[in-house]
């Protein structure tokens, strides 16, 4: 009778901590923590600037060499969007491994995942020019956004 117990016991706490798994809404704090500590950057909470637009939408920008990172907020201050800005200097690969990391943490996936699905909406090196070229690709709750011109590229991954 124990042993059945303790096989139920066992069963049911396993079905039920496969479940858990990260929030999906959270702010800045976490975000640069699973930054750092899944991707060994050094981004400090203490770097990004507060900004809002004429929609009073609130924003946090990270500013570094030639990207910046923004973070679009809700009321509760939990990240909704995520977005990156490639300055002509900056090597488009370089700037997308970045936009996969900076993806992965804010959809709670893998860089591996994310790489291939935002590679599979045709977000590759081979379609991102710095030159005039704009697609938005939806793909389940999140839209992907390309913004290019002839200084800059733009990409965006939003909650819808």
């Amino acid at each position: 009778m124990i042993k059945k117990i303790c096989i139920f016991l066992l069963s049911f706490v396993l079905c039920f901590l496969c479940g858990c798994s990260q929030e999906s809404k959270f702010g800045l704090e976490q975000f640069v923590h699973r930054m750092n500590t899944q991707f060994e950057m050094n981004l400090n909470t203490a770097n990004f600037m507060y900004g809002y637009n004429e929609n009073e939408e609130n924003f946090l920008f990270y500013e570094e060499d030639n990207f910046l990172i923004a973070l679009s907020i809700d009321i509760n201050n939990s990240i909704k969007g995520v977005g990156i800005l490639l300055t002509e200097s900056m090597d488009i690969n370089s700037g997308l491994d970045t936009f996969y990391k900076i993806c992965a943490v804010f959809t709670g996936d893998t860089y591996e995942n994310q790489k291939k699905t935002i590679g599979e909406c045709g977000i590759i090196t081979d379609e991102i020019k710095y030159a005039d070229n704009n697609f938005v690709i939806t793909v389940g709750k999140y839209k992907y956004s390309v913004i290019c011109n002839d200084y800059s590229v733009t990409l965006f991954c939003d909650r819808i």
